[in-house]
């Protein structure tokens, strides 16, 4: 039950991200803004919790103690912070220039990115299964670019694919790489709680974020506001995509990151569905074959099993989502 929830709340989350960009408005919102505000919801969320746990008498020596009394604990976290509001204005980018069903399978690249993270920064080895369903992840997203790369000229106008694909692949490899990183702060470090740990990224990537505004969009701002272009979707997106985020610590914190990583994945392909609907995609052969071979590699990497069971895994779980 638990994970089909998941899966419905990543189908959720990436459609309304990719259609907060593709649809047509008066005036489109500055996804640096976007990112800038998720991260401040993210911060009042975690401070809340925070409240909480501590009772107001307590809130504040705890912030005290955990965040500016422990300065070289809480620049630990000053390298992810930082990577993942690079990473975060990427997909913003690629979602911009990429179709929805494009955009949502060549992003589970970031799944290949971590398990070399793992390998490389955890010391972890993988098994012959988990190196193979990698293979297939990646020859199933290459399947599903190129699709891309052969119908270019039938994109929305103004999108550049190429573009999109190179925006997704850079932070696909900063997601890995943040996504491990930050998973060996939360499981090797002093005992500080994951709401805790948020507030001091935080206190990086709220004024990283911002400083992105202004170096970006600051003529914009400083003419129209902070504000411009924002509607209830846009507050919508910001609002799901902080949840994401937080969800996404939490199972790092108690789960492996790959294997978050390739759960998310079922939720991409079911998010491709609603993609035909809502942008009208059409996938091809070729997609589909691509889109077939995501899906098995998710099952493949969990599942030391023989590969009939684990085909009737997969037709089990689709025909109960």
């Amino acid at each position: 039950m638990k994970e089909r929830i998941r899966h419905k709340f990543c189908t959720v989350l990436i459609s309304l991200f990719r259609y907060s960009r593709a649809r047509e408005v008066e005036h489109m919102f500055l996804s640096t803004v976007a990112v800038f505000f998720t991260e401040v919801m993210k911060c009042v969320v975690c401070l809340g919790v925070v409240l909480h746990d501590e009772s107001p008498k307590g809130f504040f020596p705890a912030l005290m103690n955990q965040v500016v009394r422990q300065p070289y604990d809480t620049l630990k976290v000053c390298i992810p912070a930082m990577v993942y509001i690079v990473q975060n204005n990427l997909f913003y980018v690629a979602a911009s220039h990429l179709d929805a069903a494009t955009f949502m399978i060549t992003s589970q690249l970031k799944i290949f990115t971590a398990a070399i993270f793992t390998v490389i920064i955890l010391k972890r080895s993988l098994t012959r299964t988990q190196w193979f369903a990698l293979a297939v992840l990646f020859v199933g997203v290459s399947l599903v670019q190129l699709q891309t790369s052969k119908t270019d000229s039938a994109g929305m106008e103004g999108q550049r694919p190429f573009v999109g694909f190179l925006a997704v692949v850079i932070a696909c490899c900063l997601s890995g790489f943040a996504g491990i990183y930050f998973e060996k702060i939360l499981k090797g470090s002093a005992p500080v709680s994951l709401w805790m740990r948020n507030i001091q990224m935080c206190v990086f990537a709220i004024p990283a974020s911002f400083g992105g505004v202004m170096w970006q969009d600051g003529k914009v701002v400083l003419e129209h506001g902070l504000l411009y272009g924002f509607d209830w979707v846009v507050w919508l997106t910001v609002l799901w995509y902080c949840v994401g985020g937080l969800s996404v610590a939490v199972c790092i914190k108690y789960a492996d990151n790959i294997a978050k990583n390739f759960a998310t994945s079922v939720a991409i392909i079911l998010a491709t569905v609603g993609s035909m609907v809502i942008f009208n995609f059409q996938p091809s052969p070729l997609f589909t074959l691509g889109a077939a071979l995501v899906i098995f590699s998710i099952f493949m990497y969990s599942s030391s099993q023989s590969m009939v069971s684990v085909f009737r895994r997969i037709v089990k779980t689709e025909m109960f989502v």
